[in-house]
Formats: structure tokens, C-alpha cells, sequence
């Protein structure tokens, strides 16, 4: 009963965590997207509301998941796979698929999209957490693990990749990496398949225009202030501009259509601007605890499958916060990645509120016989 009772303390700090994130993005989705609202659309509360109704349904999902058996998933691993790869392939059929930016990566829904590359996000941790938990300690090669791995999930990257979406790629790679880890696998294993997978990355970067001026661009955007650097100096203005404490809730002037993508992948320049230092700080302290949270959560867990599951889950969104943090501030390339629970956006919020109440649901679990046989 104390393990029960220590697990749903944390559950409920997870939650409000969560909880706290969602407001300040409805609130700074609100904000940041009134201006480029009204001068598109006409109605300054056209994005808060679509944000509004993309949060009722994240909510309503993660209820779901948390109500359920997290152990259940697994039944669907493969299914989900497969789902998976034809929404990944849906999004190149003409009428289908929708084009923005030069990236393939939604499936036109109406007035509304999907973009697959989140579900498989999802899915490929369910997978890997399954195979792992079900292979531990009967691999006696590294390749007999990795090859089934990569059979599985290579067909996935390799589809995000065409979209192109590496943001997307690195995210999942992150994640399978650190689930490789947590099963236990050799130092030099890890090594290899790190290095590995560094030249993989130089290479996609280099053999794609786009990349690589991105990548120049991060390593000096004044060099292209007006074309591929324009978008890192402009939020880097807003973080110079809000100092220490900021200018002021509604203050921001980069949001007047100066910083592409106020609302979504630069909504932290915008808190930046008008809630200073103090408010990015704030933002991250929420971040790390909830992170932190999740994995003491994850490695709680009574079986091999939990831990792995909720650890990945955590992985996915301390890497997509991280990469995205990273490429506002001018540290990391930018990737098109949004901020999770902050930034606009339906999918991405989507599932990451499913992976919060896949999380909330092995704070909930109980010890069963499969666990104690150490299945």
C-alpha cells in the first residue's frame, strides 16, 4: 500500500506538472497568435480556439490511457506499427497529403490536419518497449536484437526522412537509443551505434540544400540575416528584449509578424520576451520536473515492459523539448520541432498527452502474476 500510495503522489505531481504547461501555452498560444490570427483569418482567437478544442481531445486521451492497463498496449505494438507506415505513405497521395514549406507531412483532414510522424513516435517506443521486455535475457548477439529493430523501424525513418522530417527522425532514434541502453547492452555496442548514427546524420544534412544551410546558419545567422538566419536572430531579439523579468504579458512586439512561427516552433521566444529570463527559467523548471517525475514513475514500475514504456515515453518528450529549446535559443540547429504542451499544434499535443496517460497509468498499476514472474 506505501508503494501504492508514494506512486499516485507522484502521479498527481505528473499531472499537475502537465497541467501547468497546457495553461501556459493556451494562454501564450492566445498571445503570440492574435496578430497573425486577425491579419489571416479575420477573428484574433481563431488559433486559441482550435488550441482549446486540440486540448479537450489531448485530455480526453490521456484519460483514456490512463484508465486503461498499460500492459494491454502491447497487444497492438504491431499494429500500430503497421497503421503507422501507411499514414506515413498517405501523406505523398495527391489530395491526401498536404504541402507546406516544401515538407510532405500532414494528411488534410478539412480545415484541420494530421501529421503521422507523431503517431509514429508513439507506436515505435510501444514496439521497441515490447520487444525488449519480451527479449531480456535471451539475446546472447547484439545483432539479433538490433537486427529485428531495425527491420521494424528503419521502414518508418526512412519514410519521415522523405517527408523530409529529420527533427522527427532524431527525436525517435533518441528514444530506441536509450531503450537500448536501459535493456542493458555493452558500452561498445552504445558507442558503435552512436557514432554510427553522428555520420548518418552529417550525411542527410549535407546532401540536402536545405539542411545544410540551416546548419550554416546556426553556426552563424548573421552571415544570411534576411533569409536563413532570419528566424533564429528574430527570436534571439525577443529573448534580448525581455531581459531579466520581461516587458509584459502581451507586450511582445516580435509576435506584430516579425517571428515566423510565434505560436508554434518560437513560442518560448515570445514567454522569453515578455516574461524574461525568469519565465524561460520557469518554463524549464517545469520541464525538468516533469521529466524527472516521470522517470522515477518509469523505474518504479514492477516489470521490464513499464519501465521501458514510460521511460521512452519520457524520452519523447524530454528530447522534442529539448531539441526545440536548443534551436530557439540558437544552440541547436532549428528542426521544426514544437514545444511539447506549449507550442500550437494538434498532433504533437495529441500524443504527448497519450504518453502522459500511458505514464499515469503505470503510476496507477498493480503488481500482477505475469509481473512477478518478472515478464
Amino acid at each position: 500500500m506505501a508503494y501504492r500510495r508514494v506512486n499516485l503522489r507522484l502521479a498527481w505531481i505528473f499531472l499537475g506538472v502537465t497541467s501547468i504547461l497546457l495553461f501556459i501555452g493556451a494562454v501564450m498560444v492566445l498571445n503570440a497568435s492574435s496578430v497573425m490570427a486577425f491579419s489571416e483569418h479575420g477573428d484574433s482567437y481563431y488559433y486559441f480556439k482550435r488550441q482549446l478544442l486540440f486540448i479537450l481531445i489531448g485530455l480526453a486521451a490521456m484519460i483514456f490511457f490512463a484508465g486503461i492497463d498499460y500492459r494491454f498496449l502491447r497487444k497492438f505494438s504491431l499494429v500500430g506499427i503497421g497503421l503507422s507506415i501507411i499514414v506515413l505513405i498517405m501523406v505523398f497521395i495527391p489530395g491526401l497529403g498536404h504541402t507546406a514549406g516544401g515538407a510532405s507531412r500532414w494528411i488534410s483532414m478539412g480545415d484541420f490536419s494530421f501529421q503521422p510522424s507523431e503517431l509514429a513516435k508513439f507506436v515505435v517506443v510501444l514496439y521497441v518497449a515490447d520487444i525488449l521486455s519480451k527479449k531480456r535475457g535471451k539475446i546472447t548477439k547484439f545483432s539479433d536484437l538490433l537486427i529485428p529493430l531495425a527491420l521494424v523501424v528503419g521502414p518508418i525513418l526512412a519514410l519521415i526522412l522523405f517527408q523530409p522530417h529529420l527533427g522527427a527522425v532524431l527525436i525517435i532514434c533518441s528514444a530506441v537509443f536509450f531503450l537500448i541502453f536501459l535493456y542493458g547492452a555493452r558500452l561498445i555496442h552504445l558507442l558503435g551505434l552512436g557514432i554510427t548514427g553522428l555520420i548518418l546524420i552529417f550525411i542527410f544534412i549535407y546532401i540536402e540544400p536545405y539542411r545544410l544551410r540551416r546548419f550554416t546558419a546556426f553556426l552563424n545567422p548573421w552571415k544570411d540575416p534576411r533569409k536563413t538566419g532570419f528566424h533564429i536572430i528574430q527570436s534571439l531579439l525577443a529573448f534580448g528584449s525581455g531581459g531579466l523579468a520581461g516587458i509584459g504579458l502581451g507586450m511582445s512586439r516580435q509576435k506584430f509578424l516579425y517571428l515566423p512561427e510565434a505560436h508554434t516552433d518560437f513560442i518560448l521566444a515570445i514567454i522569453g520576451e515578455e516574461f524574461g529570463l525568469a519565465g524561460t527559467l520557469l518554463v524549464v523548471f517545469l520541464f525538468m520536473t516533469l521529466i524527472v517525475v516521470g522517470m522515477i514513475i518509469s523505474l518504479k514500475s514492477k516489470d521490464n515492459f513499464g519501465k521501458l514504456l514510460g521511460c521512452g515515453m519520457i524520452c519523447l518528450i524530454a528530447t522534442q523539448a529539448l531539441v526545440n529549446m536548443g534551436g530557439v535559443t540558437g544552440v541547436l540547429p532549428t528542426t521544426g520541432v514544437p514545444l511539447p504542451f506549449l507550442s500550437y499544434g494538434g498532433s504533437s499535443l495529441l500524443f504527448n498527452l497519450c504518453s502522459v496517460g500511458v505514464l499515469l497509468s503505470i503510476a496507477n498499476s498493480r503488481k500482477t502474476k505475469s509481473t512477478r514472474r518478472g515478464e
